[in-house]
């Protein structure tokens, strides 16, 4: 299931960057299995007799990010840390940040508020545990976040989180009005810093440009080009990807072939396509290449970054409609 690294790939060595900004790679840790919403794959009761791969492309990031002394935010399941103590452990001693992707990769919008604060608290709690350090920001599996109305965002702040990177501004998973830089949102129980991955056009649609699907079939140059315009506007561009997408000895899946594309296609770039971009940008971690503002307007709150109002979360635990 491996492909070829395209012409692309090959280049002379760009410019000089922008210093206004550093880029900020991601990691989903979750393994090959981690599949929302496909009944196949998403149960957890079927996980343990799945064989487990993350390590695999783990090992590989974290390789070429020590080669060039760059780190990295792994936003990790707590259900992947309580199986693999010693891989978070080791992460986070290699001074990468670890962040929250859940506890079982559920989407927000098939847990009720009381649902989702629960698998948050054990999640972070397993953790900071492991890592002897706070987890500060959080990625819903699969984008589920959807919009700033969302009211687990304001579960967020209360259960201690300062960043969330779940919106994007790509219809149909998010609505073209959702924040396309970091921004401040506030919600009733305080402001958390929005820092939404890259998005720029394919095929003249808003898509993702920081990874998956969209982003591995886009041109290089197309990426790097979208880098180098958030930099020059002294913004951070966000990359991600996940373990899975660096091994070459990805478990075969029975998938619909919608499904299929979307998981498989273009994965052959995704590691040629790391070591450039290392090579070319300076990264740093998602908490600490917005310390200034998270000291200024999270911890502190005061003037500043534009600040976009969300309701409260109502008392009641059940679904909201702004979250399905």
């Amino acid at each position: 299931m491996t492909e070829k690294s395209t012409s692309d790939e090959t280049g002379p060595a760009p410019s000089a960057m922008p210093r206004a900004a550093n880029a900020v790679l991601t990691v989903d840790l979750e393994d090959w299995f981690h599949v929302c919403g496909d009944p196949t794959y998403s149960d957890p009761s079927t996980w343990d007799s799945r064989v487990k791969r993350v390590h695999v492309g783990s090992e590989k990031a974290l390789e070429l990010l020590a080669e060039r002394g760059a780190r990295a935010t792994f936003f990790c399941l707590g259900w992947i840390a309580r199986k693999s103590p010693s891989l978070v452990r080791r992460i986070a001693s290699l001074g990468h940040e670890i962040a929250c992707h859940g506890d079982l990769h559920r989407r927000v919008f098939e847990m009720s508020l009381a649902g989702f604060r629960e698998d948050l608290r054990r999640a972070k709690a397993t953790l900071e545990d492991i890592a002897g350090a706070p987890v500060l920001a959080f990625r819903a599996p699969e984008w589920s976040m959807r919009t700033p109305e969302n009211p687990a965002l304001a579960v967020l702040v209360e259960e201690g989180f300062e960043i969330d990177s779940s919106l994007m501004a790509v219809p149909p998973i998010g609505p073209i009005t959702n924040p396309r830089a970091a921004v401040v949102l506030k919600t009733s129980a305080g402001p958390i810093l929005e820092a939404p991955p890259l998005v720029g056009p394919f095929f003249s649609r808003p898509a993702m440009l920081g990874g998956g699907w969209t982003s591995r079939l886009s041109r290089r140059a197309r990426i790097e080009a979208a880098m180098r315009s958030a930099l020059a506007q002294a913004e951070s561009p966000i990359l991600y990807l996940h373990p899975w997408e660096l091994d070459d000895e990805h478990p075969p899946m029975r998938l619909s072939p919608v499904a299929r594309w979307v998981h498989f296609a273009g994965r052959g770039r995704v590691l040629p396509r790391l070591r450039h971009f290392l090579a070319s940008f300076e990264f740093r971690p998602l908490a600490e290449t917005h310390r200034e503002t998270l000291d200024a307007k999270i911890r502190r709150p005061g003037a500043g970054l534009r600040i976009v109002e969300a309701p409260a979360a109502p008392d009641s635990p059940e679904r909201s409609e702004a979250a399905a």
